[in-house]
Order: C-alpha cells, then sequence, then structure tokens
C-alpha cells in the first residue's frame, strides 16, 4: 500500500516540471513513511511513496525497473494471488529478484501488455512507463479499492493518488460548481469528477494509455459481462463459502502484523470469524462512544470477539476526544468528503495501527449482497401491500412530525417520510435521493453560483446508468457497486486508513466472490425482511445467534450535540461572512444553517452543516 505520483510530457513544447514530484511525493508521505523514491527518463518522471507490507527489504524500493530496464512502475496496492501468478511464471522459467508482488505485476505487463490485468486478483493503482515507446499506461483496480486522479495541463498528463499531490504537480485549481453542488447532496464529489474542473478520478476498471500524440481513456473490466460467464454451481452456499473463505486467507498474508475491524456487525463478524479460523491469536479492534450509549454497539463485537477467540481492543470515545480529532480529520481531508462515520473510522484506523500494520473488513457486502435499508425499501417499493399503502397514504402525517437521525422515534419518522416520498418516483429518481444527505434544494440554495442545470442532469444520468445493465434487484446492486461503493465508503477507508499509514483489505470484493454474487439471482442474495440471506444462511453457524438476527444500524456519529457543543468554535471560525463567499458559499444560506442547528428543531442540518465546514475547511486550505 502505498501513494503514487507521476507526470508525462505530451507536448515537449511545454516547459517540463519534473522538479515538482518531491513536493508530491511529500504531500503523501503519510501514505508511505518507509521509503521513497523517483524515476525519470525520456517524457515520464514517476515518483512513489512505499508502505512495506510484502517484503519490506531494499529488494521492494519503487519505482521498480524490469531486469532489461525498459519497463519501470510505480504501483500502490495488493495482489493477493501473486504467489500463485509467479509460481506459474517461474515454471516457464523466469526468475525475480524480489518477494514482492509488485515484480510479478510488472513482469506479467512486459509479457501480455494491458491484458494482463485480467490475472490480477486484488487492488491497485498503478503507472507502467515504457522506455523504448517512450509511453505511459496507468489502470486502477476493479471496483476502485485505490484512488487514481489524474489532470491534462499545459501539455502534461498528471498522475497522483490524491488530489492535494495532484495540485503540487500544478494542476489548476478552479472550482468547479457542478461538482460542490453534488457534494453538498451526496456529501462526495461523484467520479470521474472531483471539486475541481480540471482534474478528475479515474473511473474503477479504466485505464489510461499516453504517448506522444495525446492520451486515451479505456475501460478495461465489466462486471456484468464477467458475472455472465461465471459458472453455475449446484450448491451456492457451498460455494460462496469456499471463495470468502480463500478471500480472507489470502488478504491475511503479509510480512507485518495482521488484525481485523470487528464491528459486531454481520460483515465484520463473518470476515473476523474467518480470518480466526487461519490466524491464531488474532487481532481484533472496535470503537464505540462513552457517552452516547443510543450510537454505542461495541458490547456485540465483543460478544462476537468472545465467540471466536480473538485479543480483542475496544476504544471508547468520549465526545472530547472526538472533537479534538474533528479537526485532525479536517486537515487529513484530501477534497471535500462528509461522511460523518469518516471521524470513528479515522480515529479507530490510528489506534488500531499502533498494533498492526494491515487490517482486513467487511467493507463491499452491503453493496454486493443487499445489505442497506435501502434495499429492503426498494423490495417494498416495488411489490407494495397493505403496510407500504398505509405509509404512504399517511405522507401528510410524517411530513410533520420530528425527524432526524439522532433517537430512535425521530429517525424512524424519517425513514417513514421519505419511504412516503419516494413510492411514487422512479428506479432512477429514488436512487439519486437514497444517495443524498441533504434536499437537493438546499444544496442548491448554498451555493452563490450554482453551475449548468444541464450540466447537472448529464452527470446524474451517468451515476444511474447502471440501473438498465441488471436485472431487477441487481441492477440496484450493480449501481451501489460503481457508485455509492467507490465514491463513498472505500474513498472513506482509503481516507482514514492511508493517513495513519495503515492497509485496509476487503475480502468482499475479491474478483472472484463479486462475480459470484452478481451471478446470482437477487432472491437468491436477499429477501423481504432478509438482507444479505445467503450471508446469514452460509455463515451463520460461525457466529452467535443475535449478529446474525439483529438489524443493521450503521455507523453513526452524535454529530448534533458536538457542533452545538465541544465544536462550536469550528462553526465561529470557518462560517463566517468573508470565508463563505469567498468559497462560493451563500452566506445567508450558510448562517440560516447554523441558525437551525441551533433552533429547538435542528432537523437533520447537523449533516449538511458538517458537510459545510469540511469543504471551508479544505477551500481555505487548498483554493484560497
Amino acid at each position: 500500500m502505498c501513494g503514487i505520483a507521476g507526470t508525462f510530457q505530451i507536448d515537449l513544447a511545454q516547459p517540463a516540471t519534473g522538479d515538482r514530484i518531491e513536493a508530491a511525493l511529500t504531500c503523501m508521505a503519510h501514505r508511505g513513511p518507509d521509503d521513497s523514491g523517483t524515476y525519470a527518463k525520456g517524457r515520464a518522471v514517476l515518483g512513489q511513496r512505499r508502505l512495506s507490507i510484502i517484503d519490506t527489504s531494499a529488494a521492494g524500493h519503487q519505482p521498480f525497473e524490469d531486469n532489461g530496464g525498459r519497463y519501470t512502475i510505480a504501483f500502490n496496492g495488493e495482489v493477493f494471488n501473486f504467489q500463485e501468478l509467479r509460481a506459474r511464471l517461474e515454471s516457464e522459467g523466469h526468475n525475480f529478484r524480489s518477494q514482492t508482488d509488485t515484480e510479478v505485476v510488472l513482469r506479467l505487463f512486459t509479457l501480455k501488455g494491458p491484458a494482463f490485468l485480467h490475472d490480477l486478483n486484488g487492488f491497485f493503482a498503478l503507472a507502467i512507463h515504457d522506455a523504448e515507446n517512450d509511453s505511459l499506461f496507468l489502470a486502477r483496480d476493479r471496483f476502485g479499492v485505490k484512488p487514481l486522479l489524474w489532470s491534462r495541463t499545459d501539455g502534461r498528463l498528471l498522475f497522483a493518488s490524491e488530489l492535494r499531490a495532484l495540485i503540487a504537480l500544478g494542476a489548476r485549481t478552479e472550482l468547479d460548481p457542478v461538482s460542490l453542488e453534488h457534494y453538498l447532496t451526496f456529501f462526495y464529489v461523484p467520479a470521474p469528477h472531483t471539486a475541481l474542473s480540471g482534474c478528475q478520478k479515474l473511473l474503477p476498471g479504466h485505464s489510461i494509455t499516453a504517448d506522444h500524440s495525446g492520451y486515451k481513456v479505456e475501460k478495461w473490466y465489466d462486471l456484468p459481462a464477467a458475472a455472465e460467464r461465471t459458472p453455475s454451481v449446484p450448491d451456492n452456499k457451498k460455494r460462496l463459502f469456499e471463495l470468502l473463505d480463500d478471500a480472507v486467507a489470502s488478504r491475511l498474508v503479509a510480512d507485518v502484523p495482521v488484525g481485523a475491524f470487528l464491528s459486531g456487525g454481520v460483515d465484520s463478524s463473518i470476515v473476523s470469524a474467518l480470518a480466526a479460523l487461519h490466524h491464531k491469536g488474532l487481532h481484533t479492534f472496535s470503537i464505540g462512544f462513552a457517552d452516547d450509549p443510543f450510537f454505542d454497539e461495541t458490547r456485540y463485537a465483543e460478544e462476537v470477539a468472545r465467540h471466536i477467540g480473538s485479543e480483542h481492543s475496544t476504544f471508547k470515545l468520549t465526545r472530547e476526544e472526538l472533537a479534538a480529532n474533528y479537526t485532525r480529520l479536517l486537515d487529513a481531508t484530501d477534497e471535500p468528503f462528509a461522511d460523518s462515520s469518516a471521524l470513528p473510522s479515522f480515529i479507530l484506523c490510528e489506534r488500531t495501527r499502533k498494533q498492526v500494520s494491515v487490517a482486513v473488513s467487511g467493507d463491499g457486502a452491503d453493496e454486493v449482497f443487499g445489505g442497506y435499508q435501502k434495499h429492503q425499501a426498494e423490495l417494498r417499493w416495488r411489490s407494495p401491500g397493505a403496510a407500504e399503502k398505509a405509509v404512504r397514504a399517511l405522507a401528510p402525517l410524517w411530513r410533520v412530525l420530528p425527524r432526524s437521525r439522532n433517537g430512535t422515534l425521530e429517525n424512524r419518522f424519517r425513514q417513514l417520510d421519505r419511504f412516503a416520498k419516494l413510492a411514487a418516483t422512479s428506479a432512477q429518481e429514488r436512487f439519486l435521493e437514497l444517495a443524498a444527505f441533504t434536499e437537493p434544494a438546499t444544496a442548491h440554495r448554498l451555493l452563490l453560483h450554482p453551475g449548468s442545470t444541464d450540466e447537472m442532469r448529464r452527470r446524474e444520468a451517468d451515476l444511474t446508468a447502471a440501473l438498465g445493465k441488471a436485472q431487477g434487484m441487481n441492477a440496484v446492486l450493480l449501481a451501489d457497486v460503481a457508485f455509492t461503493l467507490p465514491n463513498d465508503m472505500l474513498h472513506k477507508v482509503d481516507l482514514t486508513s492511508m493517513a495513519h499509514a495503515l492497509e485496509v483489505r476487503t475480502p468482499f470484493l475479491d474478483l472472484r466472490v463479486v462475480e459470484f454474487a452478481f451471478s446470482l439471482p437477487a432472491e437468491a442474495k436477499m429477501q423481504r425482511g432478509s438482507g444479505k440471506h445467503i450471508l446469514r444462511e452460509t455463515f451463520g453457524h460461525l457466529l452467535p445467534p443475535t449478529v446474525m438476527t439483529r438489524s443493521k444500524k450503521g455507523f453513526e456519529v452524535p454529530l448534533r450535540d458536538l457542533l452545538r457543543g465541544p465544536l462550536s468554535s469550528v462553526i465561529t471560525a470557518l462560517v463566517n461572512k468573508e470565508t463563505t463567499e469567498a468559497a462560493g458559499i451563500s452566506w445567508p444560506a450558510a448562517n440560516a444553517l447554523v441558525g437551525q442547528l441551533r433552533s429547538v428543531d435542528p432537523g437533520s442540518s447537523q449533516a449538511t452543516l458538517h458537510a459545510l465546514l469540511v469543504y471551508l475547511s479544505w477551500w481555505k486550505r487548498h483554493i484560497g
């Protein structure tokens, strides 16, 4: 796990700026504290910050050149089948000078060209320079676990693992108003766009080839097509157990200490239980809230830890500790991102890193196997019964009752109100509404200079395109894998883990597991009233019954009380007329949002205000 950056000079008439690579790498020192290296030849400059996980010796130094010196790679990620691939190559007469997966990846490229990507089972972002042809090849993994951003600036192709490094390489910093409005709506900037108009995220499963004539972006992986090629088996549960068990086992291979995140939910409990079968003395880690029992679920994690026999560490956070780490998270945020669960995740990763360098997690299971409450709601929208029809008929009532995420009853009213409102909309409209944390009209009012409505709609059509590429509920799950997963969940994991040089591995996103899951009809994975049904049926015998029967809650944070209390000074420092207007935010709308938070009926204002604070802090640090 590392950070990579570099440039490729397409137009030699433009001045070279390869000297900026060191500044870009310095920006990402947290991603790779163990080593740093640069390479410059022809039109290319490559750089890498290394977090040593496999072969921690100097033999794994990057950028890594092949034996002939023609090809050089800067690699970020892990390939979990690299030992199998290496054994195959050695049987064909190939020799290696390191024990790294990086060398195997580069050798495959020299033999097969871009087609080698289909051999890799893992997550990655990579850059390979061909000195003979003076060309550059960039690629990102299938599901977007690792980030890769790029920009065409002044005749150069720039790339980096983080936006701040791209800026250090010379990318322009002009704000994209459509991206800003989408950020305030979804709490992240949907790929391929970024907060800056001249910078883009390379989409999952895509590559870029650049040479003297320009560059070309191509899609190299298609999940629906791969799922269609996946053979059926007589026993789905047996096959799923075999695949996920092997996915977990392969992700425990490392030359450094390995542990597991254990929240007590279905997904992390399954991964931890499987890991405990392969790793004696497994360390597991969970985090909770000492002052807010409504949000605390550590007792479930501790019950699972006792059941599987892991060495468990529970970190209980006070509101003061949450507040103290809030500004640290803002400083670590590379692009506006306001999923509030990033705060406890940030602290969990820091404390976990003191004991292990790698942690396995349950991320990806909800998107692949249908575990969100919105998936259950979608089933009910598509086949409404008497209860669903009654909820829709009572829509006027839900609109006048108190609705928020801060209490059991208020959260239930919020859910009923949303269900009734979305019952009459299309699948595309529902998908976008359910991805939103702020009502689009509220986000629009916050902008001084909104972007093009036509461009907004065009981008939203792209975001929901996956809904037309599969049947039934599998279409919704596919859209979540393509949109929600990389933009929200995986972005959060990368942000909060790499801030502390912790590698997080996601067995549920193993290539074989995902393709097998999408080869199944949706009803084989999830049922009405039982999300991720196949996971509960397949792995339930490994865990206490309470884990498999309790409903999903999510990683909620007591934002309202934090912003009203210990974080009120952050609001004062950032939400003022001068800063908001300079950053393109309407001062009256921002001030009204603060007023709503401090009123007797704050609604869900705390979430939108948190998003605004994240944006203003980022703007002051990188733009203003």
